[in-house]
């Protein structure tokens, strides 16, 4: 045993604490007492591990010391020691003492060495068992810690991408409407020489205001104010409808698209959301796409699940975007020159909504997958 441990022996008759002291002293720290009060006050200055205590003591009994102790030390382990066969003693020492055994008188070296061995050991597991019951209570009370401050930070990114969206949504609409204005003013061989300056001015506050637009749906889901209204549609005629919106930017890069939409029954989800999704993921690999190549878009059911399918031929996911998959804000090299994960994040959202999943990877011959599912 690498710890000495401390055991307190209670007996009235000395010469029996005496040989106990000697011939345990050795391998433990034997504290000795005459009477229960004795004992008494030694555990209160002493840290015992372990006691040991004759039945018949004159002041008080062996189980009552020990019925006595319980309250305020209830982690040593007790042994009775007794020199006659008391099934009433033994009984209470079991039910109401928790005695650990009990011993007969006069008891061997061998017999009361192999009985303390085995009270220390299961004493030194109950311990190790408190440490890290307390270890354990702690590392909870910390991780509540942490969650409640992870909560209040989340609470207040997203109050703030609340606030500088409303803030932004006056000066931007302003900025719109002036530069609408603006161009209204130019004869059109006037407007040729402005025209580039007006395209850099559309598509700027185009991304502004499609960054707006995501960051007040994302705040209105994570704030849980948005309700889903769901009802039948088709999601073939979803797909066409955002081909058809987004033609002028595929045909900036003359990319082709690639029809696989397999006919089935509708789709019975909130139409709107769906319609945002669908958006981000053709926009998106219409973005990341090479000039002059391909998109495949498709539609299957599996099971009772919906499935679309976007495939591109473009440079595909940087490896920090697949590691943290949908989380808000990923700013990485050439993927953050045009995307923030926003998203990402808000479709991902509205899949939850909708018991279902967004899945994001890279095709081995190149190119992004992304597949919805729902």
């Amino acid at each position: 045993m690498n710890k000495k441990y401390n055991i307190l022996y209670v007996d009235d008759e000395i010469s029996n604490l005496n040989i106990f002291k000697n011939t345990f002293r050795r391998n433990y720290n034997i504290f000795t007492a005459e009477t229960a009060q004795e004992g008494i006050r030694i555990m209160e200055n002493q840290n015992i591990d372990l006691i040991l205590t004759d039945q018949r003591m004159p002041e008080m009994t062996g189980v009552d010391f020990l019925k006595s102790i319980m309250v305020k030390y209830p982690h040593p382990n007790r042994i009775l020691i007794t020199a006659y066969t008391d099934f009433d003693a033994l009984k209470d020492a079991v039910n109401e003492a928790k005695i650990f055994q009990y011993i007969q008188k006069p008891w061997e070296e061998r017999e009361i060495q192999q009985v303390i061995d085995s009270a220390l050991d299961m004493y030194e597991l109950k311990q190790k068992n408190i440490e890290l019951t307390e270890q354990l209570k702690k590392n909870n009370e910390e991780l509540e810690r942490i969650n409640k401050e992870l909560i209040e930070i989340d609470r207040l990114k997203f109050q703030f991408l609340n606030i500088i969206s409303h803030e932004l949504r006056t000066p931007l609409n302003g900025l719109v409407g002036a530069m609408a204005l603006f161009k209204s003013k130019f004869k059109s061989e006037e407007f040729i020489k402005y025209e580039e300056l007006f395209h850099i001015l559309e598509i700027s506050t185009q991304r502004l205001e499609d960054f707006l637009l995501l960051a007040e749906r994302i705040t209105a889901f994570k704030a849980k104010r948005y309700h889903l209204q769901p009802y039948s549609f088709s999601i073939k005629e979803l797909v066409h409808k955002t081909v058809a919106a987004l033609a002028g930017k595929s045909l900036e890069k003359n990319i082709a698209f690639e029809y696989d939409l397999q006919s089935g029954s509708d789709c019975f989800a909130d139409k709107e959301l769906i319609e945002v999704c669908i958006k981000e993921v053709i926009d998106n690999a219409i973005k990341y796409s090479c000039q002059n190549s391909k998109i495949i878009i498709k539609t299957f059911c599996q099971g009772k699940n919906h499935v679309l399918e976007v495939i591109d031929q473009g440079r595909g996911f940087p490896e920090i975007v697949l590691k943290h998959k949908y989380k808000t804000f990923i700013t990485s090299g050439e993927y953050s020159e045009q995307g923030t994960g926003l998203d990402l994040a808000l479709i991902q959202l509205i899949m939850e909504a909708h018991n279902g999943k967004l899945e994001i990877d890279n095709n081995t011959d190149g190119g992004a997958l992304v597949r919805l599912v729902f």
